[in-house]
């Protein structure tokens, strides 16, 4: 019975060991300020974000821009990256509206961008003065 239940959990540990890891999510603490890779990853996707705004009917600038989330899938070798931004008219004035995309880069096949999810809805001048304060240094 003893090398029974021996011999099973080296097969089991040996299976479980051989399992590649599938996706891996990394979450982007909000209560403090952007780091600098962030912040040089949204610029970079700047006219990214402008241009699924504009095709989601958000003809509008935006400011306050986060990465909540990563998420790398290595066998399709993509990331989702989850961000939230503040839509706003005119000079950063209201209404102000939040903003929550997903978009899927992909890896090495050259295929552009892809929108997973997009919502957005219209936030008070209190809520834009609160996501406002947890941005800054």
């Amino acid at each position: 019975m003893k090398k029974t239940t021996i011999l099973f959990l080296i097969i089991f540990f040996s299976y479980n060991s051989v399992i590649e890891a599938k996706a891996t999510i990394e979450l982007v603490p909000q209560k403090q300020p952007p780091s600098i890779m962030e912040l040089a990853f949204l610029r970079y996707l700047g006219s990214t974000i402008l241009e699924i705004m504009r095709k989601n009917g958000d003809n509008q600038l935006f400011t306050e821009s986060r990465i909540e989330k990563i998420s790398r899938d290595i066998q399709n070798d993509s990331y989702d990256v989850s961000l939230r931004v503040i839509g706003f008219e005119g000079p950063l004035n209201p209404p102000y509206k939040l903003i929550r995309m997903t978009i899927r880069i992909p890896g090495g096949n050259f295929t552009p961008y892809r929108v997973i999810s997009y919502k957005s809805r219209y936030i008070s001048n209190k809520e834009f003065d609160k996501l406002i304060k947890l941005n800054s240094p």
